[in-house]
């Protein structure tokens, strides 16, 4: 992993995923998910739709014109928001480009008089659980939650009391 040890994180420019071409983002993504995933194929969880459907909901984050993180996410007309997954490029970890992609998102939920985000992790992820944790989220570990033995952590964040 490369060090940026020149970030500046005024620098970081946070933006809608709508205010790009979604499938071009997605292909461009994709293409590059060994810097964001590493060995880990995640090609489906990047399907058409995320970037199509839900681009009003996911966030871009760049940094000198680079794409080095990004979140997809919804604000469904009913029922909670809900993060689909948050990536920042591996030569751009522990620069907290997760946590304001994720403070970004729940201040458009608020912004958007929600109630609720919700997220999940894989159960074993103990960074991600980590992380959700510092953000306020409450998780649950629920058994087969993606099918037969793919248990998940099942966060909420609520964004009124009530």
């Amino acid at each position: 992993m490369t060090e940026n040890t020149n970030f500046d994180p005024d620098r970081l420019i946070i933006s809608p995923l709508d205010e790009l071409d979604p499938l071009e983002l997605r292909v461009e993504i994709v293409n590059a998910q060994e810097r964001f995933w590493g060995d880990r194929d995640l090609s489906g969880d990047h399907e058409p739709h995320w970037f199509r459907q839900f681009a009003a909901g996911g966030l871009v984050a760049r940094y000198q014109n680079e794409i080095v993180g990004y979140l997809l996410g919804a604000f469904p007309k009913e029922g909670p928001s809900y993060i689909h997954l948050v990536a920042a490029r591996q030569d751009f970890r522990h620069l907290g480009i997760g946590r304001r992609l994720y403070e970004a998102f729940i201040a458009r939920a608020k912004a958007n008089l929600e109630d609720e985000v919700q997220a999940t992790a894989i159960a074993e992820n103990a960074n991600a659980i980590a992380f959700h944790s510092s953000l306020g989220f409450e998780g649950t570990r629920i058994e087969d939650y993606a099918g037969p033995g793919e248990d998940r952590v099942f966060f909420s964040l609520r964004l009124t009391e009530g």
